[in-house]
């Protein structure tokens, strides 16, 4: 790495994570006040409210990357640009463009970062938050589990009533039906509990239905064969958003095989793959503002318009995503197109510098 590139890269890094670590204690602080209205109801306490929102510190830098990217890039860009370090830079025979690379090199740590919290860090710590949260409030995983969902696999259809927090599930229901779907059997199990060869079920009862009528029989203990897994009920009980990338398309796969509806979690898939561009994007958009309208401003003035685009960015996302659904619009292209849209006015702008 030349020392051009070291220079940007330590006014970018700098500024980024200054940022980003004042933008994380201020949700966490909001988070952790929030929480603490909630403590008393049930075994809640304010040592959980503390490990919940502790927990959640990895999906806050998720979320918040891309954002504290753009305001830290437009910050050390800008810091650079006050001290006529950028003019020098420029006179020294550096275009431009090259000052562009060098800044965009360095988001480059930023993408590895979001790749990390998205897939590795940020999805077990919330998923272990909220169970944290739902076990000392009301003793179960969470509402869902308490109440059962349905899942399908082949042609079966099937209910599962409880999840327990000891891995067990109770009050499981599997109706079984033939190529012509008509129902063949109902099989209730009062326990389940899953291993490497499939799903243990103990104290069933079995009504096999054929043309002479229903068969009535009662085993103690009986496996269950099914493409279903502990990893992918997990899937149904969490916001498809706290998934990784890799957990929402093997559970798609599961979906399509089935001929289940996908539409949210192939959303949420593809808004997880567009994620960690994301980031380098605001960073793009940073360049035109500073050799721009930014150029000889305060800093107080860099902060504003940072923050009014990043936030504009955030929430023009989340709203097309949703009419994306809405309008049943291909997947793939309610996650790109906020982020090709923002890229395209940062190409726009960058041309008028010229």
């Amino acid at each position: 790495m030349k020392i051009l590139d070291r220079y940007v890269a330590k006014a970018v890094i700098s500024y980024t994570l200054l940022v980003l670590l004042v933008l994380i204690a201020l949700y966490t602080f909001v988070e952790f006040i929030t929480e603490l209205e909630e403590v008393g109801e049930g075994d809640y306490g304010v040592l959980d409210a503390l490990r919940y929102t502790a927990y959640s510190i990895p999906q806050y830098i998720y979320d918040l990357l891309p954002v504290a990217a753009l305001l830290g890039s437009v910050l050390g860009l800008g810091s650079l640009a006050g001290q006529s370090e950028l003019v020098a830079m420029r006179a020294a025979g550096f275009s431009v463009s090259r000052i562009t690379r060098s800044a965009l090199a360095t988001g480059m740590i930023f993408v590895v970062v979001t790749v990390l919290m998205g897939e590795v860090l940020a999805p077990p710590a919330k998923q272990a938050a909220n169970t944290l949260r739902s076990l000392a409030k009301t003793g179960r995983l969470s509402d869902q589990a308490e109440r059962g969902f349905w899942t399908r696999n082949e042609n079966n259809f099937n209910r599962i009533g409880r999840v327990l927090p000891n891995g067990q599930y109770q009050d499981i229901e599997i109706f079984e039906f033939d190529e012509q779907h008509r129902l063949r059997i109902v099989s209730q199990a009062a326990r389940a509990t899953y291993h490497e060869d499939g799903w243990h079920l103990s104290d069933i009862t079995q009504r096999i239905i054929s043309s002479k009528g229903i068969t009535t029989r009662r085993l103690s203990e009986a496996l269950w064969e099914s493409g279903l897994s502990p990893e992918m009920l997990d899937v149904v009980l969490v916001d498809p958003q706290q998934l990784s990338a890799w957990g929402l398309y093997r559970y798609i796969e599961y979906l399509q095989e089935n001929k289940q509806a996908t539409e949210q979690y192939q959303l949420a898939f593809w808004s997880k793959v567009f994620a960690p561009f994301n980031t380098l994007i605001m960073m793009f958009l940073a360049i035109p503002f500073i050799f721009g309208p930014l150029r000889s401003v305060s800093m107080g003035q860099r902060i504003l318009v940072g923050a009014l685009v990043g936030i504009g960015f955030f929430l023009f996302n989340r709203l097309f995503n949703q009419l994306g659904l809405v309008f049943e619009f291909p997947s793939w292209v309610s996650a790109a197109f906020p982020s090709l849209l923002f890229l395209g006015l940062g190409m726009v702008m960058m041309r008028r510098i010229y």
